[in-house]
């Protein structure tokens, strides 16, 4: 981890110095000699991280060269943010001002500060060359990062499931009794058994979901709102009464999630411990699975280790089992080669010899046998079972595999992967957002030789998680195409991992003041009503802190001014999270625009009303949500353009500009935002619908207009942006709005692969111009269509894979003639109550409330 700080640092530091070079102008060569030091330093820090574990000493140089890292930050970004121009200075007078301090004392200071930083890194490096920490160079260090496969993935596929089949009869046969017996069914055991898994596939079968008529699953952490929770299950239950849930009286909670008399409704959960189900339920049905045999944790074992080998790499031929070990049809093929069968064969044995020793380690637990099996197939198994004993002595079989599968984790992953553990346990953690952290924070390294259509940080933080998912470390949750929403991590690999993050710097909540000075990442989770009133001396005493995330506002009423000490004191922050704070009201001060290091800033659902004008000072701003409640209209002012570094943007519902700063622009201006790739929430009434063809790297746009018709004349500007790119790219289409009529085909680009079309309430059939869109592979029609027939023709949607109808409330027929198309995979039908033909060569999927889970998440 140490590695990663001192690497993250080096590389914000020469940002500072391409970025900022006129305000360090006269001290760029001594920054530049701590970007050399920093460097250098880097190179024994990946030997000392794995070290540190088992010697004090080492543990604690580390820790120095944390801070001193850190410090190096503060001392050029402060510098940097004390001789910025300031508000409302023009830029002549501000270099006049930057001059006239060069020549007193800051940059002097500066330089004293870097010489002494130099010192302390001098010191502590000839302190770990005692301890015979061997540097690694920068050409070890990237040969062992390009060593791990680069993939690519379209969906993933569900977890491996070894061994539970007698279990799922058991639990579905006594969710299908009816009679009074039994409504709560208990799945019971200890951490690591599977126990949420099993619940999935229950949950999710064929005569599961027959036989019920609603479902709801909820995640009940240790930290946890009751009325969050029960809102949560009736919304689920109840989709299409959504708003009027939140109207419902505390003490009617209960009586409406949960009917007592006369129904059919079953209670599955899951919990290690017996008295939970039978508080809950004295006469619950309590199914406790086994721990695998030895037999089914070999099966599940190879799954992991052997999913994505291909043949055996010679060079390990002889000299053990290697690194790359292969699927079994991959060594039967190679067999046949009669001059090496007897090599292979000696090779299999050594692999059955250790896998049975390291399977004893694992108890027969899923978790463990799934983690064992990412470590085995990217290690040699032989330094994998000599690491397990000899590192990890003091820990029990179970946990010497989650330690040593973190410990195991590349340099460039660790950050990635503490970073989940500052989120609350048993959240299920949002993919798309946390990887858009993942790049603010400075984890995800983007290599500099790609061409710019080649790849982006966003796919490579994706190569990120799937490395973290591979080995078993995070758990997955998909959407109904396939691809992965959400990820958390089980609470064993949690608590494992708890002290690391303390150690590092993160912080799941601030408990004593004096722990806080060091911090510079922390998590607060706001049901605490103790927590609220420390907000404000916690923020004092956290000059440094770089991450600050709320989780849950609870009921309390919050006014933005709440947050005024933030702002004011924590001049560093560069990822920024207030989302969720329903109660969170007022126009946000002034000062939020004092905060010019943030990269990130997220203020989805909470209830603010205006935005100060000072937001446009914010010009390193790479991932900006403000997105408001529904219901609220933002007041704000006209200055997202100057945010040139914009990636994502997602605008409020509702906004108007302010009167006193729009000038003579009546439009939100977003023309100049060329870096962005997703813009969401677009308004062709409040913003220029020609800026969107200015947008060249756009990949995603979403337009919502809530009350007039879109017209058709803005159509060929939602798709100019890509005919402009350098490196014309797919892209996705998400429209929310009355549409009177779709244009023709030919207006739409060909590089659209994902539509989606809600409240247009169209009187065609749209299937005609639609299917003529070569590329399109996913299609979803919310409340779309107002007619009772739809045509394909033969050759229609040549690569459609998904398609998705809700709430086509009078559509009666869909008719596709043989040869139309013909890749579709996966159809979901929700609320259409009056369809009676479906083309019979399409199968159906889903269900009203996977649907309306996908419209409600949809562009996120």
């Amino acid at each position: 981890m140490a590695e990663s700080v001192v690497s993250s640092v080096g590389r914000t530091i020469g940002k500072l110095l391409v970025d900022e070079a006129k305000f360090l102008w006269g001290v760029e060569g001594k920054v530049e000699d701590l970007q050399r030091e920093l460097k250098l330093i880097q190179c024994l820090l990946r030997d000392a991280d794995v070290k540190q574990e088992h010697d004090q000493a080492v543990r604690e140089c580390v820790a120095q060269l944390r801070d001193i890292a850190y410090d190096a930050e503060d001392v050029v970004e402060q510098y940097v943010l004390r001789v910025a121009p300031k508000k409302g200075q023009n830029i002549i007078r501000a270099y006049a001002c930057f001059m006239e301090k060069c020549t007193c004392v800051r940059a002097h200071v500066l330089g004293t500060e870097i010489e002494d930083l130099k010192s302390r890194i001098s010191d502590i490096g000839s302190k770990m060359q005692k301890y015979c920490i061997q540097p690694l160079n920068e050409g070890e260090r990237k040969c062992a990062r390009a060593s791990m496969p680069k993939r690519t993935y379209a969906h993933f596929e569900e977890e491996d499931f070894v061994g539970r089949e007698d279990s799922i009869k058991v639990l579905v046969k006594e969710l299908l009794k009816d009679g009074e017996h039994h409504k709560v069914i208990s799945i019971c055991g200890t951490g690591g058994l599977g126990k949420t898994t099993l619940a999935k596939k229950v949950f999710a079968h064929d005569k599961v979901n027959k036989h019920f008529d609603g479902f709801a699953w909820a995640c009940i952490s240790q930290e946890y709102h009751v009325r969050d929770i029960l809102e949560g299950i009736l919304i689920k239950l109840i989709p299409n009464q959504r708003e009027g849930v939140t109207k419902i009286r505390d003490d009617e909670f209960l009586q409406a999630a949960f009917p007592i008399k006369d129904t059919r409704s079953k209670l599955l959960i899951t919990t290690r411990n017996k008295e939970v189900a039978e508080h809950i339920n004295p006469h619950c049905f309590l199914h406790e699975p086994q721990c695998l045999s030895h037999e089914e944790s070999w099966v599940l074992l190879k799954k992991r280790a052997f999913a994505e080998a291909k043949a055996i790499e010679l060079s390990f031929l002889g000299l053990g089992v290697g690194r790359g070990i292969v699927a079994s049809q991959a060594i039967e093929g190679i067999a046949r080669q009669s001059e090496m069968e007897g090599q292979i064969t000696e090779i299999i044995e050594d692999m059955k010899k250790l896998g049975d020793e390291l399977l004893k380690k694992c108890g027969g637990l899923p978790l463990a046998v799934i983690v064992l099996g990412g470590l085995l197939a990217v290690n040699e198994w032989e330094t994998v079972y000599r690491n397990i004993n000899l590192h990890f002595s003091d820990k029990s079989g179970v946990l010497k595999v989650l330690a040593l599968s973190y410990d195991d984790l590349p340099w460039h992953l660790n950050p990635c992967f503490l970073y989940l553990g500052s989120f609350p346990r048993d959240v299920e953690i949002l993919v798309k957002r946390v990887l858009r952290m993942w790049i603010a924070e400075g984890f995800v390294l983007f290599d500099s030789s790609y061409e710019e259509g080649e790849t982006t940080m966003e796919n490579e933080a994706k190569q990120y998680l799937m490395e973290l998912v591979k080995r078993g470390l995070v758990q997955v949750q998909l959407n109904l195409i396939g691809n992965i929403k959400t990820c958390r991590l089980h609470d064993l690999i949690f608590h494992n991992i708890k002290h690391d993050n303390e150690r590092e710097g993160s912080s799941s909540m601030a408990i004593e003041v004096e722990s806080t000075c060091k911090t510079r990442r922390l998590s607060l989770n706001m049901h605490e009503i103790g927590l609220c009133p420390h907000i404000r001396t916690l923020m004092f005493f956290m000059p440094h802190i770089q991450t600050l995330t709320f989780f849950h506002s609870g009921r309390f009423e919050w006014m933005c001014e709440q947050f005024q000490p933030i702002f004011i004191n924590c001049k560093f922050l560069r990822v920024l999270k207030l989302e969720n704070l329903s109660w969170m009201r007022g126009n946000l001060p002034k000062s939020v625009g004092d905060l010019v290091h943030l990269r990130f800033l997220s203020l989805a659902d909470s209830e603010f009303q205006g935005l100060p004008q000072s937001m446009g000072n914010l010009v390193y701003m790479e991932f900006l949500d403000l997105l408001a409640k529904v219901d609220v209209e933002v007041s704000m002012p006209n200055v997202l353009w100057k945010m040139r570094r914009l990636r994502y943007l997602r605008l409020p519902y509702y906004f108007a500009l302010k009167k006193k700063f729009h000038g003579d622009q009546k439009k939100l201006q977003l023309g100049t935002l060329k870096n962005l790739r997703i813009l969401r929430n677009f308004n062709p009434k409040k913003c220029d619908v020609n800026d969107v063809g200015k947008l060249t790297n756009l990949q995603k746009l979403n337009v919502y207009e809530s009350h007039d018709p879109i017209e058709l004349e803005i159509f060929p500007q939602l798709t100019k942006f890509n005919k402009m790119s350098n490196y014309p790219h797919s892209y996705k289409l998400s429209i929310r709005g009355k549409i009177e009529k779709l244009p023709e085909h030919k207006t739409l680009s060909q590089q659209l692969r994902k539509l989606v079309l809600i409240n247009s309430q169209l009187e065609e059939d749209p299937m005609p111009i639609l299917e003529k869109l070569e590329n399109l592979v996913f299609l979803m029609l919310v409340y779309a269509f107002m007619g009772k027939e739809m045509v394909c023709f033969a050759g229609g949607f040549p690569q459609l894979k998904h398609l998705v109808f809700d709430a086509l409330n009078n559509l009666e027929e869909w008719r596709a003639a043989e040869g139309a198309v013909p890749h579709l995979s996966r159809l979901g039908i929700g609320y259409c109550p009056e369809l009676r033909v479906v083309p019979s060569h399409v199968s159906t999927y889903g269900g009203w409330d996977e649907i309306y889970k996908e419209v409600k998440k949809s562009g996120d």
